[in-house]
């Protein structure tokens, strides 16, 4: 039962494995977890071992029909509610949608499955209908939830849903998959899966979209810049971060993995530092600033990310983060 295509996450694998293979499988799962870390991938997995039509153990094969269509999107049993925008959420009438969807018998085989992304972004009112398909959905069906985080979440979406919490993977499990699966040289896998803070999914994304990785060496030196900047500029940065929700919460990623590295510079744990190429310019941010304020820094980093999730106001959340940033010269 080891053939799903999904790296690390085992403990989850296998327990979903045990549950299609046993039918015991919930009709609502819940799958959380940082951006890029591979709630997807295993959701669309599980899809493609309920709806494959190979022989069992052997599911999903990734070869037959069904399973060909789960990869393409377009398999008549599952059906893919995502934001129509980016930095929104699905909205009412999706969920309605997926309601309409779920009140029909399945075409094929005994189910029939939707999966709802960026859940943390849903407004109350979708949210309320969503709660209502989970309170008694039909017995053929499965409702896959994604969301970054389940505290941003309603409490009765939790608890009528069975949560599998994905944590980041370490690098080494990284660096082998990026050398074995993707051919990526060693050193190169080295330095994308120390880049990567522990998400496969964002490491790929860098492997083939060669502006990924310039967005995360482009947030961190905007970081830096704005340690040195005066307050007109840095009001003039949070109206250009606000104007796109997708790239800020990007930002405040990689700005909160910066503040990490300073962190840790602090405390004597240089050999765990991520952005090992900007070393220099941490170590004098870590001997300016005095460690309460890189503490303090690094929760309203996290407070904002989490902020951000709750639809708040976005121009606000940042103009208070930035004029938060101590002032430091070097």
């Amino acid at each position: 039962m080891s053939h799903w295509p999904v790296i690390g996450h085992d403990w989850a694998v296998k327990q979903l494995q045990q549950a299609v293979a046993r039918h015991e499988l919930s009709h609502a799962l819940l799958i959380t977890g940082p951006e890029s870390v591979g709630k997807r991938t295993l959701a669309l997995t599980l899809a493609k071992s309920l709806l494959c039509t190979a022989e069992a153990p052997e599911r999903p094969c990734g070869v037959c029909s069904a399973c060909r269509r789960v990869d393409s999107g377009n398999h008549l049993d599952l059906l893919l509610v995502d934001p129509e925008s980016a930095g929104k959420g699905v909205k009412i009438d999706q969920i309605r949608a997926l309601e309409r969807f779920l009140s029909l018998t399945p075409h094929t085989g005994q189910h029939k499955i939707t999966l709802v992304s960026a859940l943390e972004m849903m407004n109350p009112n979708a949210a309320n209908a969503l709660l209502k398909t989970l309170e008694e959905p039909p017995s053929y069906a499965h409702l896959i939830l994604l969301a970054s985080d389940a505290d941003t979440l309603l409490p009765t979406i939790i608890s009528r849903s069975q949560h599998f919490p994905l944590r980041t993977l370490p690098g080494a499990t990284i660096q082998r998959a990026l050398v074995k699966h993707w051919g990526v040289a060693e050193a190169e896998a080295q330095r994308l899966a120390r880049l990567s803070g522990g998400r496969l999914g964002w490491a790929v994304q860098a492997i083939t979209h060669p502006e990924h990785l310039r967005r995360a060496e482009e947030s961190l030196q905007q970081l830096l810049n704005l340690l040195r900047s005066d307050l007109p500029t840095r009001f003039q940065t949070a109206q250009e971060l606000a104007g796109d929700t997708v790239s800020l919460a990007q930002s405040l990623e990689y700005w909160r993995t910066g503040w990490r590295d300073v962190l840790l510079l602090q405390t004597d744990n240089a050999a765990a530092i991520t952005y090992l190429e900007h070393r220099e310019s941490l170590a004098e941010i870590a001997t300016r600033a005095p460690l309460e304020t890189t503490t303090t820094v690094l929760q309203s980093l996290s407070a904002a990310q989490k902020s951000l999730q709750r639809n708040a106001n976005t121009r606000l959340l940042v103009e208070t983060l930035l004029l938060d940033l101590p002032e430091i010269d070097w």
